[in-house]
């Protein structure tokens, strides 16, 4: 397999250009569940599901644990998704937002694309850390989860 393609091979005995490529199982874990992922995405799926990610940073706070759901429904495997869905409303074993946040830039990046954390906006008074100063004592308000993306070039 060609590392820089992901090509199981290039050509075959009767010199057909061969396309396949090996996927590997997508296995990640939350403690103590593990979860799976589709091995590859058909590419209307993959690009719906960036697409999604893409919109969620936008929205709501009260909103994005939906949209997380909804998008992790396009390539967690059945089984996978309903457990992750019932971890995200479960007291006693959570999944956190910024878990959930980690997840799918993984995943994403798994699938091919590049996802970028959001610039740095020094209105939001935020300062910065390296200088030592900061602007406000106020305590910081988490983050929107990173609506961004790269697509890589491979």
């Amino acid at each position: 397999m060609s590392e820089s393609t992901g090509l199981v091979s290039g050509s075959t005995e009767d010199g057909v250009k061969d396309f396949t490529r090996a996927h590997e199982r997508i296995r990640f874990r939350i403690e103590p569940d593990r979860f799976e992922a589709a091995r590859a995405l058909p590419g209307r799926t993959m690009t719906e599901f960036a697409s999604r990610f893409e919109k969620i940073g936008a929205m709501p706070v009260t909103q994005q644990v939906d949209a997380i759901l909804d998008a992790l429904g396009l390539v967690l495997l059945p089984e996978s998704a309903a457990l992750f869905a019932k971890r995200l409303g479960d007291l006693e074993n959570p999944i956190e937002l910024e878990q959930a946040s980690d997840v799918m830039i993984w995943l994403l990046e798994k699938y091919g694309l590049r996802p970028t954390q959001p610039s740095s906006n020094s209105a939001d008074g935020s300062g910065n850390p390296a200088s030592g100063t900061n602007s406000t004592d106020a305590p910081q308000q988490p983050a929107p989860i990173s609506p961004t993306f790269l697509p890589t070039g491979s």
